[in-house]
This record gives C-alpha cells, structure tokens and sequence, in this order.
C-alpha cells in the first residue's frame, strides 16, 4: 500500500497546541493574583507543561501513523483526533492559564476549574479514543510484547464487566468529588501545591473512568443507554445537592478565602455562594444536557429495531471494529 502523506494543515492543527504552550508560557507572573496583574499569572511548571506536552506529542505520533497507513480520517476519525485536541486545549485553560492562579484566590473561580477538568476535559479526551493513537504511537519493536497483554486486559474488562463496573466508576466519582470537597482537604489542596496537583490529579482520572463507560470509543465496554441516562441523572442530584449545600450553607466552608475574597469586592461567603451556584445549576445543566442525548439516541435506536449499535471504527490493518481486537492486531504486527 502506497504511503499517504498527511496534508500540512493536519501536521499544523496539531502542533498549534504546544506552539500556543511555549508562546504563552513566558509571560507567567509570581505571586497570588490581584484584580490588577491577574492576567499575568501563567502556571509554567515545568513537569505539567512536559506533560501536557508529551501526551500531545504522543497523540499526534499515533494519529499521524494511522493516517499515514490508512489515509485521513480513516481508524482515528478526525472528529475523535479534534475532540481528543479540544480536550488538551481545556486543559491547558484549567491548568496553566491564570484560572489556576485565580483558584488559590477564589473558590468561584476553583470551581470553575474543577467544573472545566471533570465535565468538559474528561469527556472530549475520553471520545477522544486515544488508545488506538497511543499504542500506535509505539515502534514497531514495542508492540509486540504487549499483545498478550491487551487479550488479558479484553478478557478482565469485556464480557461482564468485571472490571469496569459501570456502578462501581460511578460511585469513585461521587467519592471523589464529595471527599475532595470537605473542608480539610479542600484547605489542605489551597496551602500545598503537591496536595492540589493530587486532587486534580484524582478528579481527571475519575473523570476519565466515569465518561469512559458512558462514551467507550473502543465500543466493549458501553453500558446501554437506558442505564446511562440513570448513570448521569444519579450524578446531577448527588453533585446538585453538593452545590446546594455550599450555596446555601450560613457558614464559610474554607475559610483561606477569608484574606482574598475581599480583594475583588466579593464577600467570603458570597464567593462560596457563587461556587455553589456554579456546581448545582450550569453543572447540572450539562448532565441533563447529556442524558438528554443519551435518551434521544435511546428512543431513535428503539424505533428501528434493525439499527446496528455502532459501526466499525477499526484501526488499519484485517482487525475489525472491535477496539481491543484493533488494538492486539496492531501489536502483532497487522498492516493494511
């Protein structure tokens, strides 16, 4: 099969993200925001920024090799390789740019940042199948061995669920979010930069895990969509009731906001308000939002029995649309 160049505006939407990265990395600023110098405020740690990048980087290496077999768009459609960049590119908003300086100063603006890693980030990146693009982004020499692997990972993850429990993702993610809210550790997260790194660490990965079951792009794991609708309702009361405490609640939850609130004309207990306000009603807009379209796809599929669940979305070479079965061709050594 002949070689397939990937056109050069593929080859610059995907460098855009870390030549955004370098550019705006310099101008990061020391010190807590004021209303004055906020803008400034860029997080350049080195380590996030080398991931960031590194995990970009490795996408892109896959997607290319894809394409490159098997043409543009074909294995790794480009909309997943453009959810799979939208979601880096929230990232870079939630993590590096002055929100997450703006955090430390406020819990408004720390829920945002939460809202943007858990409901925005975590499901594009999810969509954005990135194991196809990973395991391809591998040598040659590299995929082999992890073949066997792979047929163990199908066989625990598969067939019923004994892994992936959809019940069981669900409920580390309302852990998660319930824990990292109490008061000790939410103060623990705002006065050490390594406990911070931790609980976002941990709501991106819950994230990951809880949109996952829900979106499944290697198309083995989804649950169905009548469970998922239940899935994101459940989720929007228990984090609605979340935001209503902290809305409604007399009393400040984290009181380290007590020195910085002031500073931008908001009352501490009226920037926890607005946080609350920020979790219970756009949060849970987007859950509906979602289960809206769950259900919608529900209803479509039931009215034509002969729908098929979902076509193939196979990765070059004789695997068909199965993601793991894709996925163990690949490291065997299939080609197109």
């Amino acid at each position: 099969m002949s070689f397939i160049q990937p056109p050069v505006r593929i080859r610059i939407f995907f460098a855009l993200p870390l030549l955004m990265g370098t550019g705006i990395a310099r101008a990061h600023g020391e010190g807590l925001p004021d209303p004055g110098s906020w803008w400034r405020e860029w997080n350049t740690q080195p380590m996030l920024l080398l991931m960031l990048a590194a995990v970009w980087g490795f996408y892109t290496r896959g997607a290319l090799a894809v394409w490159s077999q098997a043409g543009v768009g074909r294995g790794i459609p480009t909309a997943r390789a453009a959810a799979f960049g939208a979601g880096m590119a929230v990232l870079f908003l939630a993590l590096v740019s002055p929100l997450d300086a703006m955090s430390a100063v406020l819990s408004s603006a720390h829920m945002v940042q939460h809202m943007l890693l858990m409901m925005v980030a975590a499901p594009l990146l999810a969509y954005g199948a990135p194991v196809p693009a990973f395991i391809w982004a591998l040598p040659a020499r590299w995929r082999q061995p992890l073949a066997p692997w792979i047929r163990r990972a199908e066989g625990w993850y598969a067939p019923g669920y004994r892994v992936w429990q959809p019940l069981a993702v669900w409920g580390l993610y309302a852990l998660a979010l319930w824990v990292w809210h109490m008061p000790a550790l939410y103060q623990a997260a705002l006065r050490d930069r390594l406990v911070h790194d931790a609980q976002h660490l941990v709501f991106l990965l819950t994230s990951l895990l809880f949109w996952g079951v829900l979106l499944d792009p290697l198309r083995r794991l989804r649950m169905s969509r009548g469970a998922g609708v239940l899935y994101l309702f459940t989720t929007c009361l228990h984090a609605s009731a979340l935001g209503i405490f902290l809305a409604l609640s007399p009393r400040v939850w984290y009181v380290d906001y007590g020195a910085t609130a002031p500073l931008w004309n908001l009352a501490p207990l009226e920037d926890q308000q607005l946080a609350g306000m920020i979790m219970w009603i756009p949060g849970c807009l987007l859950y509906a939002l979602a289960a809206t379209w769950l259900f919608a796809l529900w209803l479509r599929e039931t009215e034509d029995a002969s729908t098929l669940p979902g076509e193939a979305e196979a990765l070059p070479g004789s695997a068909a649309a199965g993601g793991w079965a894709a996925a163990v061709t690949v490291c065997e050594g299939g080609e197109p």
